[in-house]
């Protein structure tokens, strides 16, 4: 079983390595579209070097879910196959590529270094943001959508996108359609602006 379970690591990785290479090559021309993450984060070559630390990879992941699926944290979320934008088989099975904390099993005291993307916590919003960034550089996201230079600094990237969604809930809304998810919070705004000027 082991065996069987180191080989499938072994290609999953070599697998990933040819995708990313592919993917290289299918955006060199300067004319074409770019992706919106980077190169380097679609492949796990920048995480993992060889199948040991893929073996480390899977099994840090697995911890996460076990506990959290018996703390009943992962409430209605498949959080191995669904993680919403990110269910291609560079993210799979891998809670610490957006959450962080590679290495160590958390205790108590380490908990605070994870990256739970939740409005209601102590985080400094760039410390949150900086996870996804990583991957999808500012350049990218700017030449996507001008709103994201716009709210950076003010709000985290799960304010307007939810990752453990079945669907991201800006993705693939018209650009008509989007005006509803900034009125969430911008009819907030108006109406304090116009109780201020009372």
């Amino acid at each position: 079983m082991a065996k069987t379970v180191t080989r499938y690591i072994s290609m999953l990785f070599w697998l990933i390595i040819a995708n990313a290479l592919y993917v290289s090559t299918s955006y060199s021309s300067e004319s074409s579209v770019q992706p919106l993450i980077t190169q380097e984060a679609k492949s796990f070559s920048s995480q993992v070097t060889n199948d040991a630390e893929m073996q480390i990879l899977v099994k840090e992941n697995k911890r996460c879910i076990r506990c959290h699926k018996k703390k009943r944290l992962l409430k209605n979320i498949d959080a191995i196959s669904s993680v919403g934008a990110h269910t291609s088989p560079e993210f799979y099975n891998n809670c610490t590529a957006c959450h962080g904390r590679k290495g160590a099993h958390p205790k108590d005291s380490d908990v605070l270094n994870i990256i739970p993307f939740d409005d209601h916590i102590d985080m400094p919003i760039l410390v949150q943001n900086e996870q996804c960034i990583a991957c999808h550089t500012p350049q990218n996201l700017r030449r996507s959508e001008w709103t994201h230079d716009v709210h950076v600094t003010k709000l985290t990237c799960s304010n307007c996108h939810n990752l453990h969604a079945d669907s991201d809930p800006i993705i693939g809304i018209s650009k008509k359609f989007r005006i509803g998810l900034c009125a969430t919070c911008h009819e907030d705004i108006l109406r304090d602006r116009k109780a201020a000027m009372d």
